[in-house]
């Protein structure tokens, strides 16, 4: 215990002690980027499910009794819906991506993958028998070097909208690589599912309609823009297949909630309707106002670089009392000397919210520059 306990001093003096809080004030920080997460339909849609004898949980793994109707009829659905052969919904997208690659890519195949990938995607590679090789950020020529140098089948792991610093990855481009030297391309749409694509079926939507799943696997995660939790995996069904038998974090875990399950396939329903394209049109003022008022790539994630792990607490903690629920990110999740807050936007901020929080920030920025 004395070891922990200095360990957690160590985090502390360095300005990266994590701690739970409460949410507080106007939500400039979670991924809800719809205002799904508290859509009137879905609370009544929990409601009628329940009154009608849906199971809460489902009590065992997939494999052992605990794949329910809602699992299957969500499935069927996320096929349809994202133009799949096949989906497999886990718990959550972290538990999705560390499953594919644990499970995918085998002894002497290599894994190239982006230098800011999340850490569940880097969970997954670190646990699965390929090798891997690391590439800068959005480096398309480093892509191809890393290629031409790989063995066995290769696996390129991209995100389409990065989650720290909110810029896209080129992915016509990459793709374009993974066919010249036979790969697959997995894409990690976390923070494009719900909001990009028609209907918002996601970044690499085009790239499916134009060629379909035979060199892309999509992982969508439901617990941000679509408002609920857990993660789809889609693409031809000897990926999906290879997942049920092989995949860790599905067979031995216990499948999600069935409510959960439920609510994921109404929430899609509602996004790739007509009120989807009215919240992402609200969504997307805010972008255009925020990318002229702080810059960045124009999407639901903004960035604002502050450097020092300490003044970004700082100015977090300024905000927060001011009636901003904005937190600091530090390292290990960003690289060093790039402490930031990062800012979230969402279809159900009010028009003056961006204007206003402006006002409080810019003060606190140049009090951190004098």
């Amino acid at each position: 215990m004395k070891q922990l306990s200095e360990r957690l001093k160590r985090l502390e003096s360095r300005g990266r002690l994590r701690a739970l809080n409460l949410p507080l004030g106007i939500d400039l920080t979670s991924n809800d980027y719809l205002g799904m997460a508290a859509h009137p339909a879905l609370r009544d849609a929990a409601i009628e499910f329940l009154q009608k004898g849906g199971d809460i949980g489902a009590a065992g793994s997939r494999l052992l009794r605990g794949h329910t109707k809602a699992h299957a009829d969500l499935e069927d659905y996320a096929a349809v819906f994202f133009a799949a052969e096949k989906t497999l919904y886990f718990s959550s997208g972290f538990q999705a991506n560390a499953a594919l690659f644990q499970a995918l890519p085998a002894r002497g195949d290599t894994i190239i993958f982006d230098a800011l990938i999340h850490a569940s995607a880097r969970e997954g590679i670190q646990n699965s028998l390929a090798q891997h090789i690391r590439v800068a950020h959005n480096d398309l020529e480093g892509f191809e070097a890393a290629l031409k140098k790989a063995k066995g089948q290769k696996w390129i792991a991209v995100e389409s909208v990065y989650s720290m610093d909110g810029d896209f990855a080129p992915l016509a481009d990459l793709y374009d690589l993974a066919c010249r030297y036979d790969a697959m391309l997995i894409v990690d749409e976390a923070h494009a599912s719900g909001v990009y694509g028609a209907g918002g079926r996601g970044m690499s939507a085009n790239l499916i309609a134009a060629h379909g799943y035979e060199r892309i696997i999509t992982l969508h995660t439901c617990g941000k823009a679509i408002g609920v939790a857990g993660g789809l995996v889609c693409s031809n069904a000897a990926v999906i297949d290879t997942l049920i038998n092989s995949a860790r974090g599905f067979i031995y875990s216990t499948a999600p909630l069935p409510l959960q399950a439920f609510l994921v396939q109404k929430s899609l329903e509602i996004l790739g309707d007509a009120e989807g394209d009215r919240l992402r049109e609200k969504l997307f003022v805010q972008c255009r106002q925020a990318q002229n008022l702080f810059g960045g790539a124009g999407s639901p994630i903004v960035p604002i670089i502050i450097g020092d792990d300490t003044a970004a607490i700082f100015v977090a903690k300024n905000l927060q009392q001011k009636g901003y629920d904005v937190r600091a990110i530090r390292p290990p999740t960003v690289p060093e000397g790039t402490a930031r807050l990062r800012v979230s936007l969402s279809a159900a901020l009010a028009e003056n919210t961006l204007e206003n929080f402006a006002a409080v920030l810019t003060p606190l920025l140049q009090g951190q520059a004098a």
